[in-house]
C-alpha cells in the first residue's frame, strides 16, 4: 500500500470514529466533499498544510496524535502503519535504538560497552519485528472426531440451518476421518476456495497404494482400516482412498431387499476393476486414465451472485465436492483455503488464519508440531470432554518440552469440547454436579492434575459445547490467547528498552561499572563450569523414530518404507530432527536452568541494581543461543535422513520384504541396526559435535557481554 493511500484510508477511519460524515468534515475545512473523497481513497495527494488542516478539522485526540506520528523520523526500525496500535511502543524502541547506535558509533566508546550496544540494537530489531507483525495463525489440534471443525464453524458462524435444530457446519463434519487435508480460514476479497494441489509424484504414489490395497486385500479400500493389518499391504488413509475412488468414478451399491421380497443385486466397481486388472502397474494406469488429471487443473473457486445460492450454501457444497474428490476440475488437494470477506474473529486490526488440522491418529506429525515453533502461532489443543486432556494431547506437549520449546505457557491453550449432557454426568466426591458450569469446574481440576507432571497445570483451559454454548464465548477465548501472545512480544520489547536506557544511564558512572564487574565475576563462574559438555546424552538421535515406529499402524510403516521414509504419519526426517532436538535439550537445558538460578539470585540483590540490565541481557543471550542451537541440530537430524538414510536403497528393500506377524518389531530392529551397527552411532556423534560447537558460540556471546576489555 502506498503512503498516499494509507494516509487517505486512515483519515477516513479517524473521521468515522469521530462521528463525522464526509459532507460535515468538508464544510469544516471549506473543501468540496468530492475532493475529500478523492483524498480518502488515495487518489489525491496532500501537502503537509492540507493534512494538518484535515486533522484539525476532525479534531479528535487520535486525529491530533497523527500529526506527531507523521513527524517521527524512522532510521533503525521499519516505520509502522498509522493505524498500528503498537506504533508508540515501536517508536520508543526506535528512539532507544537511535541512541544506542549513536553511542556505538562514537570513536571513544569502550569495547565492553560497544559489544553490549551492538547486542541491544540486534535485540530491539528482532523483538520489534515480532510486535510489528500482525499476522497470526491459530492451529486447532486434536484427535480424530474431537469436534475441531464444528467448533471452528461455530466460532465463525459458518453454519446452515437444518430441520433438526442443530445447524450444519460449512466444513464437512462427521465421526472422524472426514477432512482430507489441512484447512485454512482467512479473510479475502469474497467467498471462495483456494486449493493447493497434491504434487503429481505424491498423487501417483497414493494411486499405487490404493491399487495395492485393492489387489492385496480383495475388498474395498474404504474398509482398509483394519487394526489387525500385519503390514502385508501399503497403507492409505480413508480420506485419500475415498477421494481417489470418486476421482476415478468408481461406484458401489449394496444388495437391497425390496418390500415385495425381490433382491436388487449390489455392485462394487472397485472389486470389478481389480479383477479386470490384476497387476499393480496396469491397475494404476487404468485408475489414472479414469481420473483425467489433465482436466483437473483448476486452483480456485469464487462465489458470484448469479449462482442463486447463498454464499454459505455455495461454500458448503463446493467444499464437500473438493474434499471428496467429486469436483471434476480439481485434483487431490494438499491444502484447502476457505476465504471469507469478513475479518476472522471479528478483529479488523489483525490478520488471523484459523487452521483446522487433520486429526491426530497414531503418530506425531511435522504439520502439527511445527506450530509450536512459530512465534505468531497460537496452538489450541482440542480434547473430548471425558478424557480431557487426552493422552495424545499430553504426548504433544511432552514432545514440545523435550524438543526445547520455551513458549508453551504463552502460546498454547486447552479447548475441551463436551457434547450435550457430558458436564452434567460429572460427579464430585461421588455426588452428581448440579449444573454444567459446576461440571466444568470439576473437570477443569482434573485437567490441571493431568498437566501438573508436565509443569503446565496453569495452561488456560476453556470448555465449549458446540451444540449449546454461545459462539461469542469461544471467539473471546481465542482472541484472548492471541492477546496473550501479543503482550508476550510487547513485554519483551519493553524489557529490552528499559535495559537499554539503564545501560545508557550508567555509561559514564564508575560506581555502576564496578557493580557490573562484580556481577560479571559471578556470571563468569557459571560460564567456566558450564562451557564443556562433560556428560554424555542418554538419548539417541534415532530414539524418537524408533518410538514412532513402535506406536505406528503397520500400514503407516509400510507406506513410509515404500516412500523411503517420506510419509506424513511416519516421517523419518521429522522424527530424526525431533530426536536431535531432544539430545540438545537434554544436554543444554539443565545448564540454562542453572544460569537462570544464578541470574535470579543476582536480581534479588538490591546492591546489584546497577547491573540488572547486564544480568538480563546475558540471560537473553543464552536463551537466544539455545533456541538457535535447537534449530541447527534439527537440520542435522533432517540431513541424516535426506543425505544418507533415504539413499540407502538396500535398507529400504530389506524392509519392504518383511511381512507377517511381528512386522512392526522387525522393522524397528532393522532401523535400530542401521544407526547402531551399520553407521556406528555417527548420527549421535554429528549431533553432539554440533551441540558443543553451538554452545561454544553461546558461551562466547555471553562472555563478550561481561568482559571488561
Amino acid at each position: 500500500m502506498s503512503r498516499q493511500i494509507e494516509i487517505g484510508k486512515h483519515l477516513a477511519v479517524l473521521r468515522e470514529q469521530a462521528g463525522l460524515k464526509q459532507n460535515e468534515l468538508a464544510r469544516r475545512i471549506e473543501w468540496s466533499a468530492a475532493v475529500l473523497s478523492r483524498v480518502e481513497t488515495g487518489e489525491r495527494a496532500l501537502s503537509d498544510e492540507e493534512l494538518v488542516g484535515i486533522l484539525n478539522g476532525i479534531g479528535s485526540p487520535d486525529a491530533l496524535k497523527v500529526q506527531n506520528q507523521l513527524a517521527r523520523q524512522w532510521v533503525i526500525l521499519p516505520e509502522p502503519s498509522l493505524s498500528d496500535v503498537d506504533a508508540d511502543l515501536l517508536w520508543e524502541a526506535e528512539q532507544a535504538a537511535q541512541k544506542i547506535h549513536e553511542l556505538a558509533e562514537s570513536p571513544d566508546v569502550k569495547q565492553f560497552f560497544e559489544r553490549r550496544l551492538v547486542r541491544y540494537k540486534e535485540e530491539l530489531l528482532t523483538a520489534a519485528a515480532r510486535v510489528a507483525e500482525k499476522r497470526y495463525r491459530v492451529a486447532f489440534i486434536g484427535t480424530i472426531a474431537a469436534g475441531k471443525s464444528t467448533a471452528i464453524c461455530r466460532a465463525e458462524r459458518l453454519e446452515l440451518p437444518t430441520l433438526k435444530g442443530m445447524p450444519k457446519a460449512v466444513l464437512e463434519t462427521g465421526s472422524g476421518g472426514i477432512t482430507i487435508c489441512e484447512v485454512h480460514l482467512r479473510r479475502g476479497p469474497g467467498y471462495g476456495l483456494i486449493i493447493e494441489p497434491c504434487p503429481e509424484d505424491e498423487l501417483r504414489q497414493h494411486v499405487t497404494d490404493y491399487a495395492n490395497v485393492l489387489l492385496n486385500t480383495g475388498r474395498s479400500a474404504l474398509a482398509a482400516d483394519d487394526p489387525d493389518n500385519d503390514g502385508s499391504s501399503t497403507g492409505i488413509s480413508r480420506e485419500v482412498a475415498r477421494a481417489l475412488r470418486n476421482m476415478a468414478g468408481l461406484k458401489k451399491r449394496r444388495t437391497e431387499k425390496k418390500p415385495d421380497g425381490t433382491i436388487v443385486p449390489g455392485f462394487d466397481d472397485e472389486r470389478t476393476l481389480a479383477e479386470a486388472f490384476p497387476e499393480v502397474k496396469a491397475l494404476c494406469i487404468e485408475l489414472l486414465d479414469r481420473m483425467e488429471l489433465h482436466k483437473r487443473d483448476r486452483r480456485d473457486l469464487w462465489h458470484v451472485d448469479t449462482t442463486g445460492r447463498s454464499p454459505l450454501e455455495w461454500l458448503q457444497e463446493k467444499f464437500e465436492l473438493v474434499n471428496n474428490g467429486r469436483h471434476p476440475e480439481f485434483t487431490l488437494p494438499k491444502r484447502i483455503e476457505l476465504v471469507l470477506p469478513s475479518s476472522i474473529l471479528g478483529d479488523d486490526a489483525l490478520s488471523v488464519t484459523l487452521i483446522d488440522t487433520q486429526g491426530i491418529d497414531d503418530a506425531e506429525r511435522a504439520d502439527l508440531e511445527q506450530h509450536f515453533d512459530d512465534p505468531h502461532s497460537i496452538v489450541v489443543l482440542c480434547s473430548v470432554f471425558n478424557e480431557a486432556p487426552q493422552v495424545q494431547i499430553r504426548g504433544l506437549l511432552k514432545r514440545a518440552q523435550e524438543g526445547g520449546v520455551r513458549t508453551l505457557g504463552s502460546h498454547v491453550g486447552i479447548l475441551v469440547l463436551p457434547r450435550p449432557g457430558d458436564a452434567l454426568n460429572v460427579k464430585d466426591n461421588g455426588f452428581p454436579v448440579a449444573t454444567a458450569e459446576e461440571g466444568y469446574i470439576v473437570k477443569g481440576e482434573e485437567v490441571e492434575l493431568k498437566l501438573q507432571p508436565l509443569g503446565l497445570k496453569d495452561l488456560p483451559t476453556f470448555f465449549f459445547n458446540s451444540a449449546e454454548d454461545d459462539p461469542d464465548t469461544l471467539r473471546r477465548f481465542i482472541r484472548d490467547r492471541i492477546s496473550a501472545v501479543r503482550e508476550y512480544h510487547r513485554n519483551s520489547v519493553r524489557q529490552i528498552i528499559a535495559d537499554a536506557h539503564a545501560l545508557l544511564a550508567n555509561y559514564e558512572r564508575e560506581q555502576a561499572a564496578e557493580i557490573m564487574r562484580a556481577a560479571a565475576r559471578r556470571l563468569e563462574v557459571w560460564l567456566t563450569t558450564n562451557t564443556k559438555l562433560n556428560e554424555r546424552p542418554t538419548r539417541h538421535v534415532q530414539d524418537s523414530l524408533l518410538a514412532a515406529i513402535g506406536n505406528a499402524h503397520p500400514r503407516s510403516i509400510a507406506a513410509s518404507i515404500v516412500r523411503a521414509g517420506e510419509w506424513p504419519n511416519l516421517d523419518y526426517s521429522h522424527q530424526l530432527s525431533h530426536g536431535a532436538r531432544r539430545v540438545a535439550t537434554q544436554l543444554i537445558q539443565p545448564k540454562l536452568i542453572a544460569l537462570k538460578e544464578v541470574a535470579e539470585n543476582l536480581l534479588q540483590d538490591d546492591e546489584m541494581a546497577d547491573a540488572f540490565d547486564l544480568i538480563r541481557q546475558c540471560l537473553r543471550a543464552a536463551e537466544a543461543g539455545f533456541d538457535k542451537m535447537v534449530r541447527k541440530v534439527q537440520l542435522v537430524g533432517q540431513s541424516i535422513h535426506a543425505d544418507e538414510m533415504r539413499l540407502d536403497v538396500a535398507f529400504w528393500q530389506a524392509c519392504e520384504c518383511e511381512r507377517g506377524r511381528g512386522y512392526r518389531d522387525r522393522i524397528k530392529e532393522k532401523n535400530n541396526s542401521w544407526f547402531s551397527d551399520a553407521n556406528m552411532g555417527e548420527g549421535d556423534k554429528r549431533v553432539v559435535s554440533l551441540i558443543q560447537e553451538a554452545w561454544d558460540e553461546t558461551i562466547a556471546s555471553v562472555r563478550a557481554l561481561i568482559t571488561h576489555e
